[in-house]
């Protein structure tokens, strides 16, 4: 009786052992730690990729917040401003950096090729009361964006992220959310370039 066992037990040993290092490769790459929230499902470094192309953050389906009236409309012409500043920080970044042989913006893409796409999904215009009387970070205007990469080819989502950005000026200074938002939108683009730079 202990001959079968010993062998079912080799057996099971040996299966373990066998597909031990298989599921070891198959381990997502490690979060980059780079933005507010992170997932990443890829295996692969997104150098294996040689285009990048970048569609435009949409604007319309964001919440707004501490938003009068007479604010939303001013936010609203900001709109294809806030968009293209992160469209077009995430592409200079990224080229500074020589990573990706093209990035297209907006594109069909091709085989090769990783897309970004995201959405804005908070405006919060701030309180100058609450930064006056409070301190300590509070009252500050942000934006807030979700985000993902996807293989073109297959379409599978690669990562998904979301970036809440008040930056420093947004959380010491008295500057009102026009002044802010263009600022903050460059940063989560440069952000968003660090995030895929550490994916690359």
């Amino acid at each position: 009786m202990k001959k079968p066992m010993l062998n079912t037990l080799l057996t099971i040993t040996l299966a373990i052992v066998a597909v031990t290092p298989a599921f070891a490769q198959e381990q997502a790459l490690p979060k980059p730690d780079v933005l507010t929230d992170e997932t990443v499902y890829t295996t692969r470094k997104l150098s294996s990729y040689d285009t990048l192309v970048i569609r435009d953050f949409n604007t319309n389906e964001a919440e707004y917040s501490r938003v009068d009236s007479e604010e939303r409309p001013k936010i609203d012409a900001m709109k294809p401003v806030l968009s293209k500043n992160i469209t077009d920080n995430v592409k200079t970044q990224l080229k500074m950096k020589k990573l990706f042989s093209k990035i297209l913006v907006n594109a069909k893409p091709r085989q090769n090729a990783v897309i970004l796409e995201g959405s804005f999904t908070e405006f919060n215009a701030g309180s100058r009361a609450l930064k006056f009387f409070v301190g300590y970070g509070a009252g500050k205007a942000y934006l807030k964006v979700k985000g993902r990469l996807i293989d073109a080819r297959t379409g599978q989502e690669l990562a998904v992220f979301t970036e809440r950005e008040a930056g420093y000026r947004g959380a010491v200074s008295m500057e009102s959310y026009l002044d802010l938002f263009p600022d903050q939108a460059k940063c989560i683009g440069e952000n968003i370039a660090q995030f895929i730079e550490k994916l690359y």
